[in-house]
């Protein structure tokens, strides 16, 4: 039996079968019309039996329990209370069963089946003759009584309100329904057509399945805090977003967060409140998201016809859910999205996605996307369940320490009993798949390494159970041990495919793997390690090592980051983590003996003219940057602070030594000395180990990596109070302005911003900043603060003014004067519109600029943004007309905003940003960026380009062809952009220099290799076969590539071939993978090119 669905009023109905007869359904309506417009609760059976008697309906309230016998008589009827009754007609009569009788029958044997389930019952129902639509004229029927009542359709109004015995609870009426094995069903129209009922009992059907398969799986969610849009949001609340589906859903985090857990807890919420969920998985789709859809309800009892027929008929709003998007092979990742669009707008359905990453075109399917935080440490031991009676309660405390997931934090509890102190991530993982296979263990962890090592040589995350029965046969796999396997929960089949339960399981398996082939080779690990396919298992694999000796010949070679890191977290068990820990130990002592020996010099004169010469060649410094994010994770946790502060102290010392040394030269070659030595110390000069780890510091290595470990405040807060030095606070600046711990040192910079003018230039910067970060900061002190800032300006420099500037904006130090400014603005713009010259031009340059990077940059913003059109028209073309161009950050911006106006008199002041930009660039990126927007911007408008010059240059004909195909790109169809002549010259000039420059120039044109942000147009994508025969010869000719610009960060061969790769993968075919295959074990390319031969497999075997 189904459970009946309350109405808003609280009235349920139940049917034995559906109601076909017209009086049946005539009194059906009517019950439910009354019922429903009052305001108690009410069950309604209709059309069903009682001991082989058949009875019309029923009603139970709290008051009253009726039974109706429905009778649909159109010509006068005759009869009494005992004997057949009698239809008179135009053409005789004939005889009927007796109303009345069957009335009190039906009662009677109501009451009886009541009785006989709950016991001795107080009075009778009461029973009505209901004649639809009333008694016909003429009639002689007997007169109600006691026992039957009678009459038309309005008599069930009346007899609905009157009083009887026989009364039931709630939960009686619903035992009864249980007893007559009725089916609840939502309302009327289910009970009275058969296609909704049907429809009903679909639904019924996979609600049951649906709950039943993913309701576990959403149960193991525990409560925690989500984010969207930097602000917190609870799991309740994000369900509200998908039953609401004002907006589709992106959920978004690392592997095994716990993004399945509260995909499928929001999937059963959504099935429980009467929505229809759809859940599927992204590494299912082939190409037709309907294919994937139908494949997982079939295995649900149901099909896509039915579950969307439903959904139209019963008014039930769907919401699909894919998890895994960024398990969908990449090349139809792009399909998928729009698939997915496609779904939502034809079906009105509501979208929930997991992923690990954003979506292919997400442009195409605006998303509000939900970040899934790595687990705090409370919620991991929520998780995993642990006791502190628990014998190995303080080793697996350790391990949540480390745990990256929700997922390990439950392993860890699983395996509590078993786990060895300083236990591996790989031993967890191990310890957990003996715990599950038993008796299978040694049979069934030989046959999971052999399914990894097959997976991974065909790059793929699953099997076809075709495939894996032969794998099975050609590994001895028994049946007994491939059914403990699926049992155990570690491989999952899904349809006609096998994979991991999760993709952790298979990094595990891959590094079981790796360990039986290399056993205690060193050599053979280390090229393991080393290679790209086995990226994800390398922390695994060290921690899997168990001969001490091959795991500290590997940890002293290697000069992974990740690896070292990962040694120090212990996530490759405690050898690894000592071993590693001993080297960090020689290393720091070396960084500060390496500071007594160096030695400041000046070469030349004013700024930048100071360099340092240091000692003794010290080659275990030789890879210190590899060892940073390991001394970064240590030093979160408290470890090597002190250490550090010692360092700063004599480097310090140096500084003053060598201003003192130094003065009498600086002066003559006027070198601002305390400036210059600071800033070699600790931003320009990478050589000195110190130095390297001051700037890993400062650019967010620490804060942006890891969670502050519980030592950490203790030893920050120490080394704030000791702190005398310039270096010491330079240092805790940039360990402490992104931690909780900054709103406890404001006092601290308090005291340096009150002496800003005689600290070193780069402290001054630092310490100014440090402002910008501080939340929830005493008034008093932010009062004291905001003084000390407005009493710096004008003292420090035009520079200096600007960033002071946006210290008082955060600090609150402006919000007085904002509203001020805002007639500052307008007078501005009014300036703009009542002058003509270059220096209006100029003006309305400086105005737009300042909607970015000004103290009032919202005011500027909202201002500009009020103009009429015309006139927002008229300031855009004047800014651009005076536009820097230099400094041309904003500048492809606003040639956008222009051209969306349409009109052609704007390509005025386009056309001199047609030319090539600068190689010697301060904006080289963004110099190219504004020269491709120029061409867009010509396209969009149907403007003809001027005529270019050629160029001797091969590097500049081939950006200038770039050019040109990104402007024919906004004038034709992508289909003619191949073949047609407008666009040979250009496509000709890139295959002439393919062997040099093109696929520089095609590298610099694409700001997001092969983006799909749609941000602009990709001359890669647009062009697919002219950019893969470009990029198939640059990658031939890799060493005589050119890039456009002569310095910065575009020059890079490896860079341009890592490109050349990605075009290759994305468009390439067969005919490829040779050439690709050759490239797998090279460190800086064998990633990209795995990848391509991943997505050139895909496609052919989607293909075929």
């Amino acid at each position: 039996m189904s459970t009946a669905r309350h109405s808003e009023n609280g009235v349920r109905l139940f049917i034995g079968e559906r109601v076909e007869h017209a009086s049946d359904r005539d009194v059906l309506v009517t019950v439910c019309d009354v019922l429903e417009k009052g305001t108690g609760w009410a069950y309604i059976f209709a059309n069903f039996n009682i001991n082989g008697r058949q009875v019309d309906a029923a009603v139970f309230s709290a008051t009253t329990t009726l039974v109706i016998e429905a009778k649909g008589y159109t010509l006068p009827i005759k009869g009494d209370v005992n004997g057949r009754w009698t239809q008179v007609g135009a053409y005789g009569s004939r005889k009927l069963r007796n109303g009345y009788t069957q009335a009190l029958d039906a009662k009677n044997a109501l009451r009886d089946s009541m009785a006989e389930l709950f016991g001795t019952l107080s009075g009778y129902p009461n029973a009505l003759l209901a004649i639809t639509p009333a008694i016909p004229s003429g009639s002689s029927l007997p007169q109600s009584d006691f026992k039957v009542k009678s009459g038309g359709l309005d008599a069930i109004k009346i007899a609905l309100s009157s009083i009887s015995g026989a009364l039931l609870s709630e939960d009686q009426c619903q035992a009864l329904a249980v007893h007559l094995n009725l089916e609840g069903v939502s309302g009327i129209d289910a009970a009275i057509n058969e296609t909704v009922l049907i429809s009903e009992r679909t639904v019924s059907c996979y609600e049951s399945a649906f709950l039943e398969y993913h309701g576990p799986t959403g149960a193991r969610l525990l409560q925690d805090q989500y984010l969207l849009d930097d602000k917190l949001i609870s799991a309740s609340n994000i369900l509200k977003k998908a039953m609401s589906s004002q907006s589709a859903l992106l959920i978004r985090g690392p592997s095994g967060c716990g993004k399945s857990l509260l995909s499928a807890h929001i999937a059963t919420e959504c099935m429980q409140a009467g929505l229809l969920p759809i859940h599927i998985q992204g590494k299912d789709f082939e190409g037709k998201l309907q294919k994937i859809i139908d494949a997982e309800l079939i295995l649900l009892g149901a099909s896509v016809r039915d579950v969307l027929r439903a959904s139209r008929l019963l008014v039930k709003h769907i919401v699909l859910f894919i998890d895994g998007y960024n398990e969908c092979p990449e090349h139809l990742q792009i399909a998928l999205t729009r698939s997915i669009q496609a779904f939502s707008l034809r079906y009105g359905a509501g979208v929930v996605i997991t992923s690990q990453g954003a979506l292919a075109r997400q442009e195409l399917f605006p998303v509000e996307e939900i970040q899934v935080r790595p687990p705090q440490h409370a919620l991991k031991s929520q998780i995993a369940k642990l006791s502190q009676e628990d014998e190995n309660f303080m080793n697996c405390q350790a391990l949540l320490e480390i745990a990256l997931s929700g997922l390990e934090a439950e392993l860890i509890g699983q395996a509590a009993t078993s786990l060895p102190a300083g236990a591996s991530t790989f031993v967890l993982f191990d310890t957990v798949t003996r715990m599950r296979l038993g008796s299978f263990a040694t049979e069934g962890i030989r046959a999971l390494s052999g399914f990894a090592e097959k997976l991974i040589s065909q790059t793929a995350f699953s099997m076809s159970i075709r495939e894996f029965d032969r794998f099975c046969d050609a590994t001895s796999v028994t049946d007994t041990t491939r059914h403990a396997l699926l049992d155990s929960r570690l491989v999952l089949q899904r349809g006609h495919r096998l994979s991991f339960s999760h993709e952790m399981f298979f990094y595990a398996f891959i590094a079981e793997s790796a360990i039986r082939v290399a056993r205690t080779d060193s050599e053979r690990v280390q090229a393991f390690l080393r290679s790209p396919r086995f990226n994800g298992s390398k922390t695994l694999i060290v921690g899997a090592m168990e001969d001490d000796s091959t795991l500290r010949d590997i940890l002293e070679k290697t000069t992974d980051r990740g690896i070292l890191e990962s040694c120090v977290r212990g996530e490759c068990g405690d050898t690894a983590r000592r071993i590693v820990k001993a080297k960090l130990d020689v290393i720091i002592a070396e960084m500060i003996a390496e500071i007594s020996e160096l030695r400041f010099l000046l070469n030349g004169e004013g700024w930048h003219s100071c360099s340092i010469e240091t000692g003794v060649n010290r080659p275990i410094l030789s890879k210190f940057e590899v060892f940073l994010p390991a001394i970064g994770w240590l030093l979160m946790q408290g470890v090597y602070l002190e250490q550090i502060m010692t360092a700063c102290r004599a480097m310090d010392e140096k500084i003053a030594e060598a201003n003192r040394d130094l003065y009498e030269e600086a002066i003559a070659k006027k070198v601002p000395l305390r400036h210059e030595t600071f800033s070699q110390a600790y931003v320009f000069n990478r050589k000195i180990a110190l130095s390297q780890l001051v700037s890993f510091v400062h650019s967010g290595g620490l804060s942006f990596r890891h969670s502050p470990g519980g030592k950490f405040s203790e030893a920050l807060i120490k080394s704030w109070k000791e702190a005398s030095t310039h270096s010491e606070f330079y240092v805790i600046i940039g360990i402490t302005k992104f931690t909780k711990q900054a709103s406890w040192a404001a006092p601290c910079v308090l005291n340096l911003l009150e002496h800003l003018k005689s600290l070193p230039y780069h402290l001054q910067l630092d310490t100014i900043d440090f402002c910008v970060h501080l939340n929830n900061v005493d008034d008093s002190v932010k009062a004291k603060m905001i003084l000390a800032l407005e009493d710096s300006i004008d003292k420090l420099g035009i520079f200096m003014n600007s960033l002071i500037l946006d210290a008082l904006k955060s600090l609150g130090g402006l919000d007085a004067e904002e509203e001020k400014y805002r007639a500052v603005v307008l007078k501005e713009l009014e300036s703009v519109f009542s002058e003509s010259g270059t220096q209006s031009e100029t003006l309305a340059w400086n105005i737009f600029s300042r909607q970015f990077d000004h103290p009032y940059d919202s005011i500027y913003w909202e201002e500009i943004n009020n103009l009429a059109r015309d006139q927002k028209q008229q300031f855009l073309f004047k800014s651009l007309k005076g536009a820097s161009t230099e400094y041309v950050l904003f500048v492809s911006t606003l040639i956008s905003q222009l051209a969306r106006f349409g009109d052609p008199a704007v390509s005025e002041a386009i056309k001199p940003w047609l030319t090539l930009p600068t190689k010697r660039s301060v904006m080289p990126q963004d110099a190219v960026e504004v020269f491709f927007a120029a061409h867009e911007a010509m396209g969009l408008l149907g403007l003809p380009l001027p005529t270019n010059t050629t160029s001797p240059v091969d590097i500049d004909e081939a950006m200038q062809a770039c050019g040109e195909l990104t402007y024919w790109a906004c004038k034709l169809n992508n289909s003619e952009l191949e073949s047609s002549p407008q666009t040979l010259n250009a496509r000709t000039t890139l295959l002439t220099y393919s062997a040099t420059a093109s696929a520089g120039a095609l590298w610099s044109s694409t700001s997001r290799m092969l983006s799909t942000d749609g941000a602009r147009v990709n001359v890669a994508t647009r062009y697919p076969k002219t950019a893969l025969a470009i990029c198939r010869n640059a990658l031939t000719n890799h060493e005589s590539q050119k890039t456009y610009h002569e310095h910065g960060l575009m020059n890079d061969l490896a860079s341009i071939a890592s490109f050349s790769i990605q075009v290759i993968g994305q468009f390439g075919d067969a005919d490829d993978l040779q050439r690709l295959r050759s490239l797998c074990d090279e460190e800086e390319l064998g990633h990209e090119a795995l990848n391509a031969i991943q997505k050139i497999e895909d496609r052919i075997r989607y293909l075929k």
